[in-house]
């Protein structure tokens, strides 16, 4: 059932819980699961400790703009993946999942949305060191922090321009020991399919394309000043043929298929096991976590006995860590931490090159009436002689007899560190850190070829049907062939800093931290990528009231010229703790109140370098002798200075406030491929200005967060947290050359979103010859109109449809608007947390066969396609013609859709034994859930074959995935 959701509605839902106001009862703080930006402690704000750059801060001190969320609260996903428990919780960090294959899904992230129309990638520390973070078990993790402001990052420099995200794993305590134990099981489906017409229904809108291309060809010639074509014989199936289809009384035939159904599983299965000890004494406390994971895929596969292979579709890893930290005298402490993960991923050999999206794309493009798998000798059957493909190959094939590939992926991080406290100045203490992190991935292909058989129908002598298998020449059953290809990847980070903590006459409290840092990091054989730097930080506090900080890095890479090497990146922080004010000490109602803002700046020198790790002040050069990209020795990383002010309050011991207001100023920004000289000109093959930092643009928005906590009685508590986050950019220069007077639009990125897509404007549908006629001259965009085509809008007015009329379509798919509303509520032994999060501002053009008809198959949706009967009588139609006008398929609002969407992202039901049963069983609790991820999705997409979230609204993506999932966990 088709679900809509206006998006008033979603706005609604994701402020709803910004206007709780305490009543009467009794007064609880959150639980250590929840959001730590929005702790609710009794006053106690003070002792919670927050992540900052390069270590750890009271709340009240840090003035930067960050968020938190706990570890436990990631788990509650129930997701293997950080990034998809990470969606939709914290206001700042926008995620979207665009595929969903196993161990292997994909996601556009970005904190605060867009600053540059180049990459913009996240940097991720994970214990302090910039490491992938998608291979960690969300079981080790303590908390995630994003810093969302350049103040929060300056001291990461040139690397965190586009945001940073802090990832700290859980240590050991000085207590006795616990053991966890969890399991869960899930149920994984996707969350949407194309629905693919019907053997039958296929059959008739062929027909309805074959007579169209032919009318369409026919215009065509008439306007070559050709005399037009023959219009008979354009039926392709005949009566008989759609009546066999419609009956499916002889499939033999006639194939009467569901080919998703047939290779797609109802459902495939996920398990994962974690255990994790934790404890210590004064010597020594650690944290050790190992866990496994199984996760099989969607597609059905057969095994080939013949061959001794393993095509299915699963993934499997296993997953360590430990942390240790040592006390070796009072004023020195040692820490180990080692961690890492062994994977191993099993898929069939599609194709060199190909993976799981050409599969899909496959078998999207095979019809319902196509073939049937196999021939009466188990070969493989590939097309009819009455269905044209693209592909050459069967799906069955593609799954069952290509081979299969077997990628092995083992991830290994190391870090030793000492700190010294030194007893002639009192608060100032030394440490070394080193840090070695490898990266091994190997891949073996097993792969062959397999005869491939064509059917063939024919009437024998008594006039009934016949079938024939003819062998495809070029065609043949081979034995396996191995290959294999290995990638290896290491890193290592020296990092030594000063630090000085002191209070002065218990007023006055100064921190300042000098740190020097080297990066080296190496793929293959390419050159390596260095980086070396000092960051520092100093902060002055008086009276735990009025907050001045300043940070800074200066760092160098050598991805640029040697004179341009490093750069300066500083930063300011004031803060102001009102509630600490003695005209607001005793007050009942706010419990904590804070007010900052702050100005930082950072780079970005996250490049799209070639796959050589060109240094872009190099010029490159082709094989032939000439000259490829110019090079450019004043290149420098992209300037991001950003300005937020914001405030945050506790109020009533149970409520819960913040918001962060912020405009970021970017320039430098890199502009590439700026054409000087057309090829072939003055003897070259061609050039183009170097890249060169000539670009700008600015983003603003802002992030609301807000939590109400409380305990309703002695047996019920409820917790309500909700987060909005907003941004919206625009580019102010990119050193474009603007069109002329005759082009409607002249400038074609500066005024205008990063993201804005650019195109022709529909005016709807031609319904008539007269109507064509009557219309401008759109024959420049790849042939002469006929009824059913889309028509453009002659926006400049000389008459005709061309490139001049080219004009700003919608601002693109990166959402503007991201929300989430979290309600957790527990009763007795009873527990239920539900999440929804969700997105609005964004517009998905629609690809894939949201889009294309002149593909080989068709959907439902197209099924609402213009005819003229449809014209006639009104009906609602959703779809130009059927055929191949490759015109209707120019980007144009007609395939842009509203992209806004609401999703059910988690909701788990949980039952904690008694302590009576667990003391029982010698455990300190014992829980068990069941729990669901992405189960509903609500959109204004008038066509439901894909996610909402899938990049640019195509369906041929690995699908997203839902999932149901049962699970215990025991803590002794």
């Amino acid at each position: 059932m088709k679900i809509k959701v206006k998006v008033n509605y979603i706005y609604s839902l994701a402020l709803l819980t910004l206007l709780f106001i305490s009543k009467d009862g009794y007064t609880a703080g959150l639980s250590k699961s929840v959001l730590q930006d929005s702790t609710i402690v009794e006053g106690k704000v003070e002792n919670e400790s927050v992540d900052v750059a390069f270590g750890t801060m009271r709340r009240p001190y840090v003035n930067g703009s960050v968020v938190t969320i706990s570890g436990e609260e990631l788990v509650k996903s129930r997701s293997s993946n950080i990034m998809i428990a990470l969606q939709g919780r914290l206001p700042g960090l926008n995620i979207i999942q665009t595929g969903g294959e196993p161990s292997l899904e994909t996601f556009s992230a970005q904190v605060r949305g867009q600053d540059s129309p180049n990459a913009n990638t996240i940097l991720f520390l994970v214990d302090g060191i910039e490491r992938d973070p998608q291979g960690i078990d969300p079981h080790e993790i303590k908390r995630v922090t994003v810093l969302r402001d350049g103040a929060a990052r300056a001291m990461y420099g040139m690397r965190a321009g586009a945001g940073a995200i802090l990832i700290e794993t859980k240590r050991g305590f000085n207590g006795k020991s616990k053991i966890n134990i969890s399991f869960d099981q899930a149920f994984q489906s996707p969350t949407r399919l194309p629905s693919l017409v019907s053997a039958y229904d296929y059959t008739r809108m062929y027909n309805q394309r074959v007579a169209n291309d032919t009318l369409y060809a026919d215009a065509q010639d008439i306007a070559s000043g050709g005399n037009g074509l023959d219009q008979s014989g354009t039926q392709f199936y005949t009566p008989y043929e759609m009546e066999r289809y419609r009956l499916a009384d002889s499939t033999e035939f006639y194939p009467v298929r569901d080919m998703v159904g047939d290779f797609m599983k109802d459902y495939s299965l996920m398990s994962r096991l974690n255990i994790n000890f934790r404890g210590g004494n004064d010597a020594m406390k650690f944290f050790t976590s190992v866990s496994y994971m199984n996760q099989s895929g969607l597609f059905e596969n057969v095994p080939f006995d013949e061959y001794s292979y393993n095509s299915k579709s699963k993934s499997n890893r296993f997953n360590f860590r430990t942390n240790l930290d040592i006390t070796l005298s009072p004023t020195t402490e040692v820490w180990v931490n080692v961690g890492g993960y062994l994977e191993r991923n099993n898929s069939p050999y599609i194709g060199p090159g190909q993976g799981w999206d050409y599969a899909i794309s496959k078998l999207y493009e095979t019809p319902n009436n196509a073939y049937n798998d196999l021939t009466p000798d188990g070969e493989v059957l590939v097309k009819r002689d009455k269905i044209e493909f693209r592909n050459t190959q069967s799906i069955f094939g593609y799954l069952n007899r290509t081979g299969s590939q077997a990628e092995t992926v083992t991830r290994l991080g190391n870090t030793f560190g000492i700190r010294q406290e030194l007893n002639a100045i009192k608060g100032l203490s030394v440490s070394g850190q080193v840090s070695f992190d490898v990266l091994s991935r190997s891949s073996q292909q097993r792969s062959r070829s397999y005869e491939s058989y064509e059917v063939t129908t024919f009437s024998d002598i008594s006039g009934a049907d016949s079938l024939g298998y003819a062998l495809i020449p070029g065609t043949s059953n081979s034995t396996l062939s191995d290959s294999q290809t290995k990638y290896f990847y290491y890193m290592y980070n020296l990092r030594a800093r000063v630090d000085y903590n002191r209070v002065f006459n218990q007023k006055h409290e100064v921190m300042a931290t000098l740190l020097g840092e080297q990066n080296r990091a190496q793929k293959q054989i390419l050159l390596p990528n260095n980086y070396l730097g000092f960051s520092g930080r100093f902060l002055y506090a008086y009276d735990s009231k009025y907050i001045a900080e300043a940070n800074f890095a200066y760092q160098g890479s050598e991805q640029f010229f040697k004179d341009n090497r490093y750069g300066v990146f500083p930063s300011l922080g004031l803060g102001w703790v009102l509630s600490n004010e003695d005209f607001m000490k005793n007050s009942t109602v706010v419990n904590y109140m804070k007010l900052k803002a702050t100005v930082g700046v950072t780079g970005n020198a996250a490049f799209n370098y070639d796959g050589n790790n060109q240094f872009l002040y190099i010029t490159s050069w082709n094989p032939n002798g000439t000259e490829d990209q110019l090079g450019n020795e004043n290149f420098q990383w992209e300037t991001f200075t950003n300005y937020n002010i914001g405030v945050e309050a506790n109020l009533l011991n149970s409520l819960y406030l913040s918001a962060d207001f912020f405009y970021n100023d970017n320039s430098n920004l890199v502009v590439q491929n700026i054409d000087i000289i057309p090829n072939g000109m003055m003897g070259l093959g061609g050039a183009s200005l170097p890249p060169a930092n000539i670009g700008s643009s600015f983003n603003r928005g802002f992030e609301l967060a807000a939590g109400y906590a409380k305990n309703l009685s002695k047996d019920w508590y409820i917790n309500l947290r909700a987060n909005m986050s907003y941004s919206k950019n625009e580019i102010t220069d990119l050193a474009e050359v603007p069109y002329d007077d005759t082009f409607a639009y002249p400038y074609r990125s500066k005024g205008y979103p990063i993201s804005q897509y650019w195109g022709y404007r529909s005016a709807g549908l031609f319904n008539s010859q007269s109507e064509i006629d009557n219309w401008a001259d759109q024959s420049a965009l790849g042939g002469v109109p006929i009824p059913g085509d889309i028509k453009f809008e002659d926006l400049n007015g000389d008459g005709l449809v061309d490139q001049k009329d080219i004009a700003p379509l919608a601002s693109g798919s990166v959402p503007q608007t991201f929300f989430g509303l979290n309600i957790q509520t527990t009763y007795k032994w009873f527990d239920l947390n539900i999440f929804l999060n969700g997105a609005t501002g964004r517009n998905v053009l629609l690809s894939g066969f949201g889009r294309w008809a002149n593909r080989d198959n068709f959907t439902e949706y197209m099924q609402n396609a213009w005819t003229p009967e449809k014209a006639a009588s009104g009906e609602d139609i959703v779809y130009p013609r059927l055929g191949n006008n490759t015109t209707n398929y120019r980007t144009t609002n007609y395939w842009i859709e509203d992209g806004s969407f609401l999703r059910l992202k988690n909701i788990e039901l949980g039952y904690t034994m008694p302590t009576q049963v667990s003391d029982r069983l010698n455990a300190q609790s014992i829980r068990f859930y069941i729990s669901g991820l992405n189960l509903l999705t609500f959109d204004n997409l008038p066509n439901q074959d894909f996610d909402p979230e899938v990049a640019a609204g195509s369906n041929i993506n690995y699908p997203l995935i839902k999932s149901y999932n049962l699970g215990v966990s025991v803590q002794f």
